[in-house]
């Protein structure tokens, strides 16, 4: 894969994220995200998003 479609496939990807972002929203979940870093065994730190899901009341 090229550094070009590595790129658009991350580009492509964070805007399906908000589109769930946004269609969650509408169905009154609240969504937080936390990121960690975590080292691999290559030595490159690899980016871990947990999303955390609430009803909101």
């Amino acid at each position: 894969m090229t550094d070009t479609e590595l790129a658009q496939s991350v580009r492509d990807a964070v805007d399906r994220l908000n589109a769930a972002l946004a269609e969650a929203a509408r169905h009154n979940l609240a969504v937080t995200l936390r990121s960690t870093a975590h080292q691999t065994t290559g030595g490159v730190e690899q980016i871990v998003v947990e999303p955390r899901i609430f009803k909101q009341l």
